[in-house]
């Protein structure tokens, strides 16, 4: 049965942003980047998976625009 309770004071998500039952993925940090993960997901009231995830979509935003770019010249 899937967790179906909502956090106090927070809005139930669409369906297709709601991330309770995905698979994670791991991801291996060496100490100096987690330290600098853990401080800029604090200073923005984050957890660390939610700002390693907001970091990723921008990422993978950049990499797919620039992807784009290049077929285009190519």
């Amino acid at each position: 049965m899937a967790h179906t309770a909502r956090r106090r004071g927070r809005p139930e998500l669409p369906p297709e942003i709601r991330l309770v039952n995905e698979v994670p993925i791991a991801m291996r940090l060496p100490p100096a980047e987690h330290q600098r993960t853990q401080a800029h997901a604090s200073r923005e009231g984050r957890s660390v998976a939610n700002f390693a995830r907001r970091v990723y979509l921008l990422g993978l935003a950049q990499y797919e625009a620039e992807l784009a770019g290049t077929t285009a010249h190519a």
